[in-house]
C-alpha cells in the first residue's frame, strides 16, 4: 500500500514538472491545466494510499467497483483506438498534388504567427517546393490579441518566401476548426465548380484527423500534410485531441 502511494506520488510530481515545461515551451498552448490538476490528484492519492488499513478504507462495494472498472475499460479502448486514428493522419504525408493546399491558422501575437502557426507555415513551404503551381488557401479570422487576420499574416509570411500572392486565396472568417473548413468549402465552391475538389490540409500533426474528418463533412475530398509539434507539447496536444475529436464527432456539423 505504502510503495503504491510512493508511486503515485512521484507520477503527480511528473505531471507537475510536465505542466511547468508545457508553459515555457508552449506559450499560449491550452489544456496543460489537465496535468498540473492530474499532478494534485495523483499526489493526494498516493498520500491517502501511504496511510495504514486502519487509517483510510478504500471503496469496497462490489458492484459500484464493476461499474468503475467496466467504465475505465470502455474509456481506455475509445482512447487507444481515436489516439491510433490521431496518430496514423500524424505520420502520413501527402505529397501528391491536389487542387489546393489549405494552410490552417494558429494564432498570433499581435501580426507576428505563433510557433505552431510558423511550423504550418514551413511545412507549407516544403509541399509548395514540390508543387510550386498549387492554389492556396490560408485560412484564419482575426482573434483576441490580433491585429491583422491569420490568412493575412500567412500570406505576407509566403509572398516573402518567394510564393506568388495570385497563388494565395484567403478566408478571413474563421476562429475554429469546424468554421475553417464551412467558410472554406464556401469560397472553393464559389471559385471552383468540380464536384470533388481535392484539398491538401496542412496543419500540426496532432491536428490532421480531426481538421480531415471535417472537412469530409463539407463535402470536400481531403488529404493530410502534417507539420512537426514540439517534442514537449505531444502529451499535451495528443491527449486534448482525443476529446476534441469526440467533441468535433458529436457537435461539429
Amino acid at each position: 500500500m505504502k510503495n503504491r502511494g510512493k508511486v503515485y506520488i512521484a507520477l503527480g510530481l511528473l505531471c507537475e514538472v510536465y505542466f511547468i515545461g508545457t508553459i515555457i515551451f508552449g506559450g499560449r498552448v491550452t489544456f496543460a491545466e489537465f496535468y498540473f490538476a492530474l499532478g494534485i490528484l495523483l499526489i493526494t492519492l498516493g498520500l491517502i494510499r501511504s496511510k495504514s488499513k486502519k487509517e483510510y478504507i478504500l471503496l469496497r462495494l462490489g458492484k459500484t467497483r464493476s461499474v468503475i472498472k467496466i467504465c475505465f475499460f470502455i474509456g481506455l479502448a475509445s482512447f487507444v483506438v481515436i489516439e491510433g486514428f490521431i496518430i496514423g493522419s500524424a505520420v502520413s504525408k501527402h505529397k501528391e498534388k491536389s487542387d489546393y493546399l489549405m494552410i490552417l491558422g494558429a494564432g498570433l501575437r499581435g501580426e507576428v504567427p505563433s510557433t505552431a502557426l510558423y511550423q504550418r507555415l514551413y511545412a507549407s513551404l516544403k509541399y509548395i517546393e514540390i508543387n510550386p503551381d498549387i492554389k492556396i488557401v490560408v485560412s484564419g479570422g482575426k482573434g483576441s490579441g490580433e491585429s491583422i487576420t491569420e490568412a493575412e499574416a500567412m500570406k505576407r509570411f509566403l509572398v516573402n518566401h518567394g510564393v506568388a500572392g495570385a497563388q494565395i486565396i484567403k478566408e478571413e472568417k474563421s476562429t475554429d476548426t469546424l468554421e475553417n473548413m464551412k467558410f472554406t468549402a464556401e469560397v472553393l465552391k464559389k471559385l471552383d465548380k468540380s464536384k470533388n475538389i481535392k484539398i491538401t490540409i496542412v496543419t500540426n500533426n496532432f491536428h490532421v484527423f480531426r481538421a480531415k474528418f471535417l472537412a469530409r463533412r463539407q463535402g470536400l475530398k481531403v488529404y493530410g500534410y502534417p507539420a512537426p509539434l514540439h517534442p514537449m507539447l505531444v502529451p499535451t496536444c495528443f491527449v486534448r485531441e482525443y476529446l476534441a475529436v469526440i467533441n468535433s464527432f458529436l457537435f461539429d456539423r
